[in-house]
């Protein structure tokens, strides 16, 4: 097998492997209600239940941020495939014996924290420039082709509480083969020490490109720990999460429905929505400014709420589309604006620690709301959480804004690096806000 042809192996079974991980993660969201009936679980251990992965995620990828995890990347990537599957085989048992439910989740959360950082510097160093937002993509792509996988097989499929897991143990088997063998068709691909560029350095001082985004980006040394853009980008991926593993329970015990495939449907239609948008350019072409996509997630989660407060599914459905649409853009533009420019090793340590604080937020909330649920009632809950989400969207477009205006002036004085795209092409020097910065391609 030629260099290239290995190298594609490698490549696309590492962003297969990834995205398949990411649907690992939805598997159990179906199955939370069958849960609740067998195991006699209330709200606030249903949330605890389904943010348990977010735990290993959050601990995973801080250490491969700020260590040498991802200097190794061609030993780390089948550790998680494995780690997957292991995860699918006791979260089968769970469905006798509830407690190994809780590692069982861990496991599949320390499998999709062990990919993230792998895969991104693998994308990064087989595709360049190509595979640099593969990581915000293919997250928004697992999350929705997941979840409606999992809803069909738990909806449609007999022993729903074994099968789905049973599914994806087998193909994540299948996909770790191929691993092994692009691993060993393309042997130099991320070898150690092939970082072109010194640890300590965050970024080069320019990013040439000739096909990365349509919109230019300021080559600007802070923005890898930008709060603004961290923050939305946790209300990108918190949004998701409270819609696939909040908003269904709710619908089911507030009887706004009593079908679990309705239920199920009107939740994950933000991640449903955010992968075809994230598919058609929103946060690439459309939808570039993070205060833009920072008020659709607010907006679009106030309108769910809304809906399920008044009992009408249709409000509830229009609030989660609007929803995902500001997470197809919010995650993916605020990833972007934190890694533009960076080599392999460092896409991989930043996409690590931007996707840690995004799981953090994630995680928070969910348990937050299941907490506030547990005391306040449904309804309750449901309506404190939203304020909560509100006012912290608020926070993060101020930030955003805030820092726009003073990178304005600065980068009149510094210049700019340009990035132009197949979308119509920006003029040298020409500057551009942080908020108007759209993510890599």
């Amino acid at each position: 097998m030629s260099s290239d042809s290995g190298t594609r192996l490698l490549a696309g079974a590492s962003g297969v492997g990834f995205i398949l991980a990411i649907c690992g993660s939805n598997a159990m969201t179906p199955l939370l209600p069958g849960y609740m009936d067998r195991h006699g679980f209330g709200p606030a251990a249903a949330a605890v239940l389904f943010a348990m992965y977010f735990v290993a995620i959050i601990v995973i990828l801080i250490i491969s941020a700020r260590g040498p995890l991802i200097r190794h990347s061609r030993k780390v990537l089948p550790i998680a495939f494995l780690t997957a599957i292991a995860g699918d085989l006791v979260e089968i048992a769970g469905a006798w014996i509830p407690l190994v439910l809780f590692p069982g989740r861990l496991m599949t959360g320390a499998s999709v924290a062990l990919s993230t950082g792998a895969a991104a510097a693998m994308m990064v160093a087989a595709k360049g420039e190509q595979g640099r937002a593969f990581i915000a993509r293919g997250s928004l792509i697992g999350a929705g082709a997941g979840l409606m996988a999992a809803i069909l097989i738990a909806v449609y499929l007999p022993w729903r509480l074994v099968t789905v897991y049973a599914i994806h143990a087998i193909v994540m088997a299948v996909c770790l083969g191929v691993l092994f063998a692009g691993l060993r068709a393309a042997p130099d691909l991320l070898a150690p020490g092939s970082d072109p560029m010194p640890v300590g350095d965050e970024e080069p001082a320019e990013v040439p490109s000739d096909r990365t985004c349509d919109i230019e980006i300021a080559a600007d040394r802070s923005r890898s720990r930008d709060p603004g853009a961290f923050l939305i980008g946790a209300l990108a991926w918190a949004i998701g999460a409270l819609a696939v593993g909040a908003m269904p329970n709710a619908i089911l015990a507030t009887g706004a429905s009593d079908s679990l495939l309705v239920a199920q449907c009107v939740g994950g239609a933000c991640l449903l929505v955010s992968m075809i948008a994230n598919l058609a350019g929103i946060g690439l072409r459309v939808l570039t400014a993070l205060p833009s996509v920072g008020l659709l997630l607010m907006v679009g989660w106030s309108v769910a709420i809304a809906g399920l407060v008044t009992g009408h599914l249709g409000i509830i459905v229009l609030g989660t589309v609007i929803g995902g649409i500001g997470q197809a853009g919010g995650y993916r533009v605020a990833l972007a604006y934190n890694t533009v420019g960076l080599s392999a090793i460092q896409q991989g340590r930043v996409a690590s620690r931007f996707s840690a604080f995004a799981y953090a937020g994630a995680g928070v909330m969910v348990v937050f709301d299941g907490v506030a649920g547990q005391l306040g009632g449904t309804i309750g809950g449901a309506v404190t959480t939203a304020a909560v989400y509100a006012v912290i969207a608020v926070i993060a477009i101020g930030l955003v804004i805030r820092r726009s205006r003073r990178s304005a002036g600065s980068t009149k004085a510094a210049g700019t690096a340009t990035l132009s795209g197949k979308g119509a092409p920006t003029q040298v020097g020409q500057s551009a806000s942080p908020s108007q910065r759209s993510p890599s391609r």
